[in-house]
């Protein structure tokens, strides 16, 4: 990865779930980032510790990058489908 990172909910319907990606500066802050941008209770699947580069503090700081799931429920369907 590069210094950059993306952030967001991908689905994945083939599998019943969604994908959720996250960066933040400690491991507590990426799982509520996940569950932030997810509006559910992320399952961590993985994580990596990276330097990102940061315009505030002119130089690189420790960031982590995590990437979890989150099953598809009554409440929470795939975009495009329809939940009648």
């Amino acid at each position: 990865m590069g210094c950059s990172t993306w952030e967001g909910v991908q689905d994945d319907p083939a599998n019943r779930q969604k994908i959720v990606t996250a960066a933040a500066r400690g491991l507590d802050a990426c799982q509520s980032r996940m569950d932030e941008l997810a509006r559910a209770n992320v399952t961590m699947l993985k994580y990596d510790r990276q330097l990102m580069q940061s315009l505030f503090s002119f130089g690189y700081v420790p960031s982590y990058v995590c990437v979890g799931t989150v099953p598809y429920d009554g409440t929470t369907a795939p975009a495009g489908s329809s939940n009648r």
